[in-house]
């Protein structure tokens, strides 16, 4: 899904930011949003946690997740 997921962003720079951080080196970030399993995606928007999905999905799925999630014009 990494590769995807690296796509994903390139594609939506202009929409969203995508980051990707090691729940196991940042025991600290992943305790707070209560990351359980890999992979977990969360979703902020202007700092709040707005969806959490944690299961592999297809691309496009992924990216209506996202989308859906955060408020986008015409979205």
């Amino acid at each position: 899904m990494a590769p995807v997921v690296a796509e994903i962003a390139l594609e939506y720079k202009d929409t969203f930011i995508v980051v990707k951080m090691n729940a196991i080196t940042n025991v600290e970030t992943s305790g707070k949003y209560q990351v359980r399993g890999h992979p977990t995606y969360l979703v902020f928007q202007d700092g709040e946690l707005v969806k959490r999905f944690a299961r592999q999905t297809p691309k496009a799925e992924f990216i209506q997740n996202v989308l859906n999630a955060i408020d986008v014009e015409g979205n």
